[in-house]
C-alpha cells in the first residue's frame, strides 16, 4: 500500500538522518505503540509436529536405507535432540565417550550445554568415525564440514519418503526427542536443560504434546464402569 510505502520512507530517513542505532529504534518503536495505544495482535500459537513411537522407526529406518551417513544422522538428531547446525558443527574432541556425554558449543545464543548419548548410539559414532579422533564428527571424507542446508534436505528427503500426512521437517526431529523424554518420564526443568532453552516457557509447549501420566490417568478412570 502506498501509505505503508510513503511511511517507510519517511522513518528511514528519520533514522539516517539522526544517526538512530538499533536499541534506541526498538525503544522508540515501544513508545510510539503506548502514546498511539496501538495493541500487538498475538500470534496464534500452533503446536508442532513430531514423530510417533511408530513413526519415529519406520522413519529411521528409511533414512538408512538411503546411506550411513543419513541414517546415523537421523538417529543422532533423534536421540540427542541438538538442533541441526549444532550437529553440523559437532567435533570429536566434543564427545565423551567414557562419560557418555557431548558438550554443544556455541549453540543457539552462543551458549554452551552438556547434553548425555546413550552407549548404542556411541558405539555407532564410533564405528562411524573409524578411529578418527579429530574433525567434524559428521564431516565430508576430505574432512571438510558439511552445510546445515545439505543436511537439512537429506533429513527433509527421508521424511517425505515416508509419506505420512502431517507435515514434518528436520526441526521435528528435535520435537519428537522431547516427547520422547517426556513420555518416558524425564521432569520438565530437566528436559529444558538438555534442549538449551533459555526459558522453561519455551520447553513447556512439549507438554501439551505429549501427555504422559496425565493420558494414563484420565484413560483409567474412563474406563471404570
Amino acid at each position: 500500500m502506498k501509505k505503508h510505502t510513503n511511511a517507510i520512507k519517511a522513518i528511514k530517513e528519520l533514522v539516517n538522518k539522526n544517526s538512530i542505532s538499533s536499541t534506541e529504534f526498538r525503544y522508540i518503536c515501544a513508545r510510539v505503540r503506548i502514546e498511539c495505544n496501538l495493541v500487538m495482535p498475538k500470534r496464534p500459537k500452533q503446536l508442532p509436529n513430531y514423530l510417533t513411537a511408530s513413526e519415529l522407526y519406520y522413519f529411521l529406518d528409511q533414512a538408512q536405507k538411503k546411506d550411513n551417513l543419513t541414517g546415523l544422522l537421523a538417529e543422532f538428531l533423534c536421540f540427542t535432540g541438538l538442533r541441526i547446525a549444532e550437529a553440523t558443527n559437532l567435533m570429536v574432541q566434543d564427545i565423551d565417550f567414557n562419560a557418555n556425554q557431548l558438550k554443544v558449543v556455541r549453540g543457539k545464543g552462543g551458549k554452551d550445554r552438556f547434553v548425555p548419548i546413550t552407549s548404542n548410539l556411541l558405539q555407532k559414532i564410533s564405528l562411524h568415525l573409524n578411529g578418527r579422533k579429530r574433525g567434524y564428527v559428521f564431516g565430508k571424507k576430505d574432512g571438510k564440514q558439511y552445510t546445515r542446508r545439505a543436511f537439512q534436505k537429506r533429513i527433509t528427503n527421508a521424511l517425505n519418503e515416508c509419506k505420512f500426512s502431517k507435515k514434518l521437517h528436520t526441526h521435528s526431529l528435535r520435537h519428537t526427542f522431547a516427547c520422547l523424554c517426556l513420555a518416558r518420564g524425564l521432569d520438565i526443568k530437566r528436559l529444558s536443560v538438555l534442549m538449551g532453552h533459555s526459558s522453561i516457557k519455551t520447553t513447556e509447549i512439549y507438554a501439551r504434546l505429549e501427555l504422559g501420566d496425565i493420558k494414563q490417568e484420565f484413560l483409567q478412570l474412563m474406563d471404570q464402569r
